[in-house]
């Protein structure tokens, strides 16, 4: 294992910079169009066609979707419009393979995609924004949300195989434009924000962006309440004629109440008391409630060479503060009939501090009927998290009859946990697209990673230390028969490293994730219709499970496999009809290898076997910028065994939303209706040792919105 320095992170950097110059300088330029002043290239993941074509800081790639061997959704900006998406659950929820928000309204992002968890596999323009979840994306700064499933490590380093979630910052745009929105729904919701661009010349160079939001919304449920403000400025400038910079800044604050769900006992399955009421809320009032802030700082540079290279560096700081109590339960009292639970307090406080920075040499030359599109990178984070976690003793609290503002003990902190933790890791990877006479694409890749993870106990003052490499690699070919259906295949694999050690003192290894995927790619001449058939087979291996010699131990002896089928298009049908659909059949997720054989077979956590989406929206008008639209849209999941109990699953639902609107040259006016029938429905389950002590995510409700829109 070759130990990590941040010196290792500036010598990768500056050697692609020299090597970069070497090659510019020994270029012998000797016809008169050398000495023409080069134009700068630059690509954008955003696009103005409500079916996206490109997914390039998810990908790594200017490939068209249509082209690309992999499966990937792009919700764009038009399409979270139209979901009016407010959380990253709702905008990825309906995209096949993707389940979003199964623990319910408690405050993070929470996804699981193909049957793994994917919610600490979050990027912002390519760049990981942390190793752990804290503080939950504001959509409000983002123009479009990419969803890369399938190992991504060859591109992103350690990495779970499901996929990971990539989202596109709103970064300046050739045009000037100013938009502000005022929404008032149920709940109180109450939510004002902007988008303002300024251009000289109506270009790029020296342009200005600058987004926002503030919300405030009650919930449902007692006590429980979230608040959002939102900021980001963004400056684009060309340095000069081959050298652009693009610098952008964020800040974000939350503040919430963690909902926590509802017992199984009085909601799934009966309670001698009757149902518990929805309403409930089994935390307390005054302690708490989760206050996060967010700051970030990051810039693209650009530069052309003029021998065909391109460089491009992203690098980005990100600091996260987060601190909350919540109370969950953990078990019912004995002879309260199911009427009282004993519970948990717990109050946390994390400090993160993440520095990520992503190099990127490309060029693509052609050699007889061959073309190559190379891309040579070096990529590297460090990152520190401070963690302050302890317990305190809370009272029994009767679900029949609630009383808040008990007394709550935290003087003696038991449990308290104060460690200083560190990431680091270098990878250095190789792709090379080959374009055989513009039909036949194949893709070969390969990364080789250094990671070294340490954690320091601030109570003990003990170190621990552990070092990881690893090579990750994809394969893939495409075969576009007319332009319209391309049919491939590709193979990927992914690591993700496994801290602690077994009994004997061994570090465990990183568990390794593998995935066939087959399928084709389907587009429109125009390419309104962007649509992907696809089949998978995904195995993630070195799962820890219980040692069966040592109670208190782990082994990597675990396997877990999942097999799907996905289908999804995006498009325009005609002038005025705009169709998104999707339906994904993940007829096998489950833990194929374990030391417990009761475990063997059984469904991995919060994954339905069926999940679908149709919506659609109709302008009755030929002119799409002025007059009405109508909408409508179904949404839903078929049934989920809970794992360890397959007497019971959470119930399958289908939700049905509409939204009606009218646009005009410099307003507009929507109404837009989710859950438009107000079903009561279980978004998922958090796992307890015992059965009787799970706790059932509630769905969200009926949320009615009126939104008034400004523009110019």
């Amino acid at each position: 294992m070759i130990p990590i320095h941040r010196t290792q992170l500036y010598l990768s950097i500056c050697s692609i910079f020299l090597w970069s110059a070497q090659i510019t300088h020994a270029q012998q330029v000797t016809t008169d169009e050398a000495h023409a002043l080069p134009t700068i290239k630059t690509s954008s993941d955003s696009t103005n066609t409500y079916a996206a074509n490109v997914a390039i800081s998810g990908l790594k790639s200017e490939t068209p979707l249509f082209k690309t061997a992999q499966s990937v959704s792009v919700i764009g900006a038009q399409q979270l419009e139209q979901k009016q998406a407010s959380t990253l659950s709702d905008a990825i929820n309906g995209i096949a393979g993707v389940s979003a928000g199964n623990r319910s309204r408690r405050g993070f992002d929470d996804i699981v995609i193909r049957g793994q968890n994917a919610s600490n596999q979050i990027f912002i323009d390519g760049l990981r924004q942390g190793t752990a979840a804290d503080v939950a994306i504001d959509l409000s700064g983002m123009d479009q949300v990419q969803v890369i499933k399938g190992p991504a490590s060859v591109n992103f380093g350690q990495a779970l195989p499901g996929g990971i979630v990539n989202l596109v910052s709103k970064w300046p745009e050739a045009n000037s434009f100013a938009k502000a929105d005022l929404t008032y729904g149920s709940y109180n919701f109450k939510q004002g924000q902007f988008d303002l661009n300024y251009s000289p010349n109506q270009s790029k160079d020296g342009a200005f962006r600058v987004s926002g939001r503030i919300a405030d919304q009650h919930d449902p449920v007692d006590q429980v309440y979230f608040k959002n403000f939102f900021i980001s400025p963004s400056y684009t400038i060309d340095l000069t004629e081959k050298a652009r910079l693009s610098v952008i800044a964020s800040y974000q604050h939350r503040e919430y109440m963690r909902l926590q769900g509802l017992p199984i006992i009085g909601t799934l399955k009966p309670n001698p008391n009757g149902p518990i009421n929805r309403s409930t809320y089994f935390g307390e009032p005054a302690f708490g409630p989760y206050k996060g802030d967010v700051y970030r700082l990051g810039y693209k540079f650009d530069y052309n060479f003029d021998n065909g290279w391109n460089f491009e560096q992203n690098f980005a700081v990100r600091k996260g503060e987060m601190d909350g109590k919540f109370v969950s339960m953990t078990r019912w009292i004995p002879n309260s009939n199911y009427t009282t639970i004993s519970r948990r307090a717990v109050s946390q406080d994390y400090d993160n501090l993440n520095f990520t920075v992503d190099n990127q040499l490309k060029n693509h030359f052609d050699f007889e009927n061959v073309s190559h599109h190379v891309l040579i990178g070096v990529d590297a984070m460090h990152e520190k998290r401070k963690q302050n976690n302890f317990n305190c003793n809370i009272g029994n609290f009767n679900l029949y009859k609630p009383i808040y503002n008990t007394n709550i003990d935290c003087k003696n902190k038991s449990g308290l946990l104060n460690t200083i933790s560190k990431t680091e890791y270098v990878g250095i990877y190789l792709r090379d697209q080959i374009f055989i006479k513009d039909n036949l694409i194949v893709s070969l890749a390969g990364r080789q990673d250094w990671a070294k993870t340490s954690s320091e106990d601030l109570i003990t003052r003990k170190n621990t230390s552990q070092n990881h490499n690893a090579f990750t690699g994809s394969a893939s070919i495409l075969y576009n028969l007319n332009n319209w259906i391309s049919p491939y295949t590709s193979y990927s694999t992914s690591f993700f490293p496994t801290s602690g050690t077994d009994v004997r003192g061994n570090q465990f290894n990183p568990q390794k994730g593998k995935q066939l995927e087959a399928g084709f790619k389907f587009q429109n001449q125009s390419g309104d219709l962007q649509a992907s058939l696809a089949w998978y087979d995904l195995s993630l291996n070195n799962v820890l499970v219980s040692d069966p010699n040592n109670n208190n131990f782990q082994i990597q002896n675990g396997q877990q496999k999942t097999q799907g089928i996905e289908a999804e298009i995006a498009a325009n049908l005609s002038h005025q009809l705009r169709l998104n659909a999707s339906f994904s059949h993940m007829y096998d997720a489950k833990i194929s290898k374990d030391t417990n054989l009761k475990n063997i077979g059984q469904r991995l956590e919060n994954t339905p076997e069926n999940t679908y989406s149709l919506s659609m929206r109709y302008y009755p008008q030929s002119d799409l910028s002025h007059g009405w639209y109508l909408g409508t849209g179904v949404r839903g999941e078929s049934s989920k065994p809970i794992t360890g109990d397959p007497s019971f699953k959470v119930p399958a639902y289908a939700l049905f939303d509409t939204e009606a609107g009218y646009d005009a040259k410099n307003w507009g006016a929507q109404l837009s209706i989710r859950n438009m029938f107000n079903k009561n429905y279980y978004a998922g389950y958090i796992a307890n040792r015992d059965n009787e002590n799970r706790v059932m995510a509630l769905g969200n409700p009926r949320q009615i919105n009126f939104t008034l829109k400004f523009k110019y």
